[in-house]
């Protein structure tokens, strides 16, 4: 897929997440077998795949073997940004270190890694309109101190070993294939609250500003970065527009049709205030800028969440509707 990559080989780490299901889709839809490596197996993976299973801090040698002459999407984690510091020894030993082991294993073997980076936390308070790549770095959260610890690897692998890399800082994804039960992406969430009559929590008063990006625009920004994304470069990867929580359960409420029901409890001392990514770089070197609005991405969503399955943008005008 690269440039350094003619025969279109594609590794992906944690592949079984939200993000792996997506990119693995999007690769086997360009006529590419993916390769997925994963702890366990995913319902949603594409039929065209090659499965190795497996664990990150113990890497078997089928793994490495795939890794030679591959891009290696590294989308693996164990952790989400909490304010808690309990699993923060493990989440370093289960990310950053099972990283770094796998980076000194695969030093001699020609591979690009793609890093998922976080371009949610590892940027952290600031009161920046869009934050560019070199924004300074002060994550108040273990999940990013431990993204951030990995692309400063990443670059010592490449000044020692000549190691080639791109770092993607991504924003707030969702889409198909997110969880709504576990909380894990607050878009899912809300169509699943609202579109049920339950009740939506939010930490503080609703006015914490994201970047919040469709998934397919994702996995395209990550194959394009395989493909011509600078070597030892970081690019921002969202959708460089701010949407306040509050803004968000309006949007999900006019798609439906229906009321939210929200009760605002105290804010999480993890969550940042603002968070808008500039995605001026990425547009600039790569050519790449996402193709969904937010509001067509969240109808997307929730079509998937009740038939799922995604339906073309075409069918966008009926949902809501009846």
């Amino acid at each position: 897929m690269s440039h350094g990559n003619p025969g279109g080989k594609a590794v992906i780490l944690g592949a079984s997440g939200f993000i792996g299901v997506n990119l693995a889709r999007t690769i086997a839809a360009k006529g590419v077998e993916p390769i997925l490596f994963s702890r366990s197996r995913s319902p949603h993976w594409p039929a065209v795949s090659e499965v190795i299973l497996g664990d990150l801090s113990a890497p078997p040698a089928s793994l490495l073997d795939a890794i030679d002459g591959a891009d290696v999407f590294h989308l693996a984690s164990t952790a989400r940004p909490s304010n808690s510091t309990a699993g923060a020894a493990g989440e370093l030993i289960d990310n950053a270190a099972a990283t770094v082991r796998l980076l000194e294993a695969a030093k001699g073997k020609a591979c690009r890694w793609i890093f998922a980076s976080s371009g949610g936390t590892v940027y952290g308070q600031t009161e920046a309109e869009s934050i560019a790549e070199d924004h300074p770095n002060g994550p108040i959260s273990s999940y990013g101190i431990a993204k951030l610890a990995i692309e400063r690897y990443l670059h010592l692998y490449r000044r020692l070993h000549g190691t080639d890399y791109v770092v993607a800082r991504i924003s707030n994804p969702y889409g198909p294939f997110q969880s709504a039960s576990t909380g894990q992406g607050l878009v899912a969430t809300l169509l699943d609250r609202v579109a049920n009559g339950e009740r939506v929590e939010v930490w503080g008063d609703g006015g914490n500003v994201r970047d919040y990006i469709y998934i397919d625009d994702v996995a395209e920004a990550l194959v394009r970065l395989a493909e011509v994304g600078a070597p030892g470069e970081t690019y921002n990867v969202g959708s460089g527009t701010g949407t306040s929580i509050n803004e968000l359960i309006g949007k999900v409420s006019s798609l439906l049709g229906r009321p939210a029901k929200v009760a605002y409890t105290p804010a999480r001392s993890v969550d940042v205030r603002r968070n808008v990514l500039d995605i001026a770089k990425i547009g600039s070197e790569l050519g790449w800028r996402p193709a969904l609005s937010l509001e067509d991405g969240i109808a997307l969503t929730y079509r998937w969440l009740r038939s799922g399955q995604v339906n073309e943008p075409a069918d966008l005008a009926a949902i809501g509707k009846g």
